[in-house]
């Protein structure tokens, strides 16, 4: 009986071993805890929390810093995820009891951070890389104040101004429906993009509608508009949450119709939601709207629920909303990326770059992780550029592309002076070795080029009393 007992004991700890392994990959176990908690009446005082979590977990990563400050005195925060000159806009929350959309644009940068700290991998994409190329600017909470009022009522605001809200709200206590921000100005209508022809509903300050007395009136608009001239994004998305369908087309240019159609048509067969058909004569001031106007770029509005009239999205709904958009910023994001790629040539260039810790390197500038190999950290010569990437030259390997934002300018380091000065110069016999190719049989067992990644000469060499660089050979005339 105890031998039975002893060998079902051993089967047990056997299927353990093997897994409880599998179990803890599947669940992220050993990776960082989740910082966002998405089923919650997510405040704006949650969400600062959380931004700066963020930015303590991904230093290298992810940055923020504020926009200004609302009609309240509220920052409208901006994060900043990535490295790389090509940038991506996404907002959330023009609209007050829209705060579903920030949730959503939250895990979305939490996820892209924890997914390239962990070398993931989306299609043909090595995640980390991305970032190398393009930086996602996400301003999570573009109304503050209205969102505030929207979950919290009147005890968030000042009583000298609890009269003025009830009135803007049809003298109801329940602000539940508030779309507007503050001061009663609708965001989503204060964007310079046929603001005049606007159709509203409002002509006075109201929970929803009213389009101001003039365009960039709101302190929220006039910084969201600034900032993005500021950024020039390739690609801009701002999200809603009423409907499940995509806006994506304002007066847009015949000649982008084809890129724009592209990109929503793909973004579409991602969440299941419809591209909505292009108006006649739409009505503007959207924030989209000016965005395509005044960049000929893509910009999209996704609509990221079922419609729920007039209140928030409940909270039951993030399951849906999320397996819809997990995958939707890689889409993004590679697309911004070969958007901006398009326009730039490769072009001679003549430059020496470091690498002070091991890179990625490509075959061609594209990012497919199936052309992809380790550089070490090493001196080497630059021969051309493409956008935002160097091609290098790798003895053993040849040319190879890295991302310019993973390179260091490089020049001679100065010798640290000594108390002895030096009356003559050594000689040429104990002068640092000038580096050269091997001869045939140096490297027959010389390592591979995997291993030592040398660019016409060597990596940074000690040569003695100082840190003095190999000197990198001229090609020899022969």
């Amino acid at each position: 009986m105890h031998l039975f007992l002893r060998k079902r004991t051993l089967l047990w700890l056997l299927i353990l071993a093997i897994v409880l392994p599998t179990l803890v990959a599947a669940s992220g176990g050993g990776s960082k805890q989740a910082i966002i908690n998405p089923k919650q009446l997510y405040s704006y005082e949650i969400m600062t929390r959380d931004i700066k979590k963020l930015d303590e977990a991904y230093p290298e990563l992810i940055r923020y810093r504020s926009l200004g400050k609302s009609e309240y005195g509220r920052e409208l925060w901006v994060m900043e995820i990535g490295n790389g000159p090509v940038n991506v806009l996404l907002n959330a929350s023009h609209h007050a009891r829209e705060w579903m959309t920030t949730i959503t644009v939250m895990n979305m940068a939490e996820t892209m951070a924890a997914s390239a700290a962990k070398q993931g991998v989306w299609k043909q994409l090595n995640t980390a890389d991305l970032f190398d190329h393009i930086t996602f600017h996400i301003v999570p909470m573009v109304n503050p104040d209205g969102v505030t009022l929207q979950q919290k009522g009147l005890a968030a605001f000042p009583q000298q101004n609890h009269a003025e809200l009830i009135k803007m709200n049809k003298n109801s206590r329940d602000f539940k429906r508030w779309k507007a921000n503050g001061k009663g100005v609708d965001l989503n209508r204060q964007y310079p993009a046929d603001w005049d022809t606007i159709r509203q509903a409002e002509y006075a300050p109201s929970y929803k509608n009213y389009k101001g007395k003039k365009p960039l009136e709101a302190k929220e608009a006039q910084l969201m508009y600034n900032f993005t001239k500021q950024i020039k994004p390739e690609i801009a998305i701002s999200y809603h949450s009423s409907g499940e369908i995509i806006f994506w087309n304002f007066k847009t240019k015949a000649s982008n119709l084809p890129r724009d159609r592209a990109f929503v048509q793909a973004y579409a067969a991602m969440t299941g939601y419809r591209a909505v058909a292009p108006e006649a004569n739409p009505s503007g001031g959207g924030f989209t709207d000016w965005f395509i106007t005044e960049f000929g770029k893509p910009a999209l509005t996704p609509e990221i629920a079922p419609a729920v009239g007039e209140t928030n999205v409940p909270l039951s709904y993030w399951d849906r909303i999320w397996k819809q958009h997990k995958d939707t910023m890689w889409l993004i994001g590679t697309t911004a990326y070969e958007q901006a790629m398009l326009t730039e040539k490769a072009k001679k260039a003549s430059a020496t770059i470091e690498l002070t810790s091991p890179a990625t390197s490509y075959r061609y500038p594209v990012l497919n992780r199936e052309t992809a190999s380790s550089v070490k950290s090493g001196v080497y010569k630059v021969t051309r550029e493409k956008g935002s990437w160097y091609e290098i030259q790798i003895s053993g390997q040849g040319s190879r592309w890295i991302a310019k934002s993973v390179a260091n300018p490089w020049s001679k380091p100065v010798p640290t002076p000594t108390t002895t000065p030096i009356v003559t110069p050594p000689s040429p016999s104990l002068a640092a070795p000038i580096a050269s190719e091997p001869s045939a049989e140096q490297a027959s067992t010389a390592p591979s080029a995997t291993e030592i990644p040398i660019v016409e000469g060597a990596p940074v060499e000690d040569s003695g009393s100082s840190v003095i660089p190999t000197p990198i050979p001229a090609p020899s005339s022969t």
